[in-house]
């Protein structure tokens, strides 16, 4: 707890966020975001069918392959996939992988079948481990708290790809039983650049052998259409997802949907859904979270109660198998659409890398209520007051400490 006492939410009631004299927009310019212009994505809500995309356009890749992921391995499923990246790499393109440091202790079904990614090396694959756990960074705790929870790639410059899907067995692998996610393709010079900025970043600031961002060349193209500001929660960067969220959801006029995974919220994050609760606001939440943190979830689980209009809890078994829902949505107002990598939780707010895409666009946000009201229909159950006070005395308060800080 010492070491996280420099990061905070505190933005959540940042007097300029919350004030109406400011549209939405000056308000995440005025946070550091990057506005940008992109055309609407391509969403994949399905881990089998992004793994036959994502393969795809790495197949037809002509120059460089850039890939972030928190939880990286291999199991028999996704061997196509990376021999595909082996292939580019010796036909003469640049692969240049991150993964998180933890990946080789992923507690998700995925360890039953991983298989690290060291391989990769022999076969041209230039790896890299963010901040892995070894003795040497005992000496500095810190850096073990914040974690690389980025999932992005980049092809040739123009390929943009952001969502929540790490490339382990569990989400794009297990076909049946993949995790209920999502990732987001995009055609977009705009977007491929920012994020080819921001992986050199990561890369130079973690490895011994740098890299020229010179040799990843950008590429011309028009721009988009909507408006889409970008925030990049890195080492070193100004830009916090929590300014993000505090922009939206205290501008929030008549709405606000949410997939909320792991929802550990402070004081200020729950305050401020009250506050446009108070306003008048509907704001729908679905919970889902997975068994080994349910306890920690619940301890609280009426005051998350108590600041929505109503909630939905999304389990992993509701009378038929489903996999866990491990997407990260939010959408405000029919208008303003957030994915990415981030969940709405303390610990993606203040001690990880986290990537995140606001886009403005009516169309886009229609059809992801859509979406998010497909999910509510999947097996979701409504849990009313009552329900959770009843439920918060099945809540640990050691598991709800863990999970704050480490989930």
């Amino acid at each position: 707890m010492l070491l996280t006492s420099c990061n905070s939410t505190e933005s959540f009631s940042s007097d300029m966020l919350m004030s109406s004299e400011y549209t939405v927009d000056e308000k995440l310019l005025s946070v550091g975001s990057t506005k940008i212009m992109t055309d609407l994505p391509t969403p994949y809500y399905n881990g089998e069918e992004f793994l036959e995309r994502i393969t795809d356009e790495i197949e037809k890749a002509e120059d460089y392959i850039l890939i972030m992921t928190f939880l990286g391995s291999s199991s028999p499923e996704l061997e196509p996939f990376y021999s595909t990246l082996i292939k580019k790499a010796q036909e003469g393109v640049d692969v240049y992988m991150v993964i998180d440091g933890i990946s080789s202790f992923d507690m998700t079904e995925s360890k039953f079948v991983m298989t690290p990614l060291d391989f990769l090396k022999d076969g041209g694959v230039h790896l890299l481990q963010y901040s892995p756990l070894t003795a040497t960074h005992l000496i500095a705790p810190q850096n073990l708290i914040q974690r690389e929870h980025r999932k992005m790639f980049v092809i040739d410059g123009e390929v943009a790809v952001i969502g929540g899907m790490n490339i382990n067995y569990i989400s794009m692998g297990s076909k049946e039983k993949n995790q209920r996610d999502s990732m987001y393709v995009f055609n977009s010079p705009t977007l491929a650049k920012e994020l080819t900025d921001e992986f050199v970043s990561i890369w130079n600031s973690t490895s011994v052998d740098k890299i020229d961002r010179s040799s990843f060349a950008d590429k011309d193209g028009r721009e988009g259409k909507y408006p889409s500001y970008l925030f990049n929660q890195g080492p070193g960067g100004v830009t916090k997802v929590a300014d993000m969220y505090s922009a939206l959801i205290n501008s929030a006029e008549d709405e606000i949907l949410f997939v909320a995974f792991v929802p550990m919220l402070d004081d200020a994050m729950l305050s401020a859904l009250k506050r446009a609760k108070d306003r008048g606001v509907e704001i729908t939440a679905i919970l889902s979270v997975e068994p080994r943190n349910l306890s920690g979830v619940l301890y609280k689980i009426d005051e998350l109660r108590e600041a929505v209009t109503t909630l939905y809890y999304a389990p992993s078994d509701a009378g038929r198998s489903l996999p866990l829902l491990h997407e990260k949505l939010m959408i405000v107002d029919s208008r303003y659409t957030v994915i990415g990598s981030t969940n709405f939780n303390y610990r993606s707010m203040t001690l990880s890398n986290e990537l995140s895409l606001v886009i403005d666009s009516y169309e886009f946000a229609l059809f992801s209520k859509e979406h998010f009201y497909d999910r509510v229909d999947d097996g979701s159950e409504a849990i009313s007051y009552e329900d959770a006070v009843k439920l918060q005395k099945d809540g640990s308060l050691l598991t709800y400490v863990f999970v704050y800080y480490g989930g």
